[in-house]
């Protein structure tokens, strides 16, 4: 009878608890990356963070959003994508291993870091 309790009690937790996400998707083919060309930035950030040069570039986009290019030790590492300009963006875009790929994808409240290939 008691073991009957538990296992009833653990299915019921789980139940009510939410599973956590991370909100990170991945695509190994890689997200299709914002079209800057012959765009203009609007504003440059130039900063010293754990010992890499990280460059946020910022452009408005035609649709009326805004895309930031950021970069370190002149490696673009990560798109921010904000298809309205309002906070919060909409989604992160990042290259994790340095392929060229942008096979990551964060939800705007994700926290993220330097990927190590940058300082290398």
């Amino acid at each position: 009878m008691r073991r009957q309790i538990s296992t009833t009690f653990l299915c019921l937790v789980f139940l009510i608890i939410p599973v956590a996400s991370t909100g990170e998707e991945i695509s190994k083919e890689g997200w299709q990356v914002p079209d800057l060309k012959n765009l203009v930035p609007y504003s440059i950030v130039i900063q010293k963070v754990d010992g890499a040069e990280k460059v946020i570039e910022r452009f408005h986009t035609p649709d009326g959003g805004h895309v930031a290019r950021i970069s370190g030790n002149g490696k673009v590492y990560a798109y921010a994508v904000d298809r309205d300009r309002e906070p919060p963006i909409d989604y992160l875009l990042l290259d994790a291993d340095g392929s060229g790929r942008f096979t990551k994808r964060l939800k705007p409240d994700e926290a993220y870091m330097i990927p190590e290939w940058v300082f290398r």
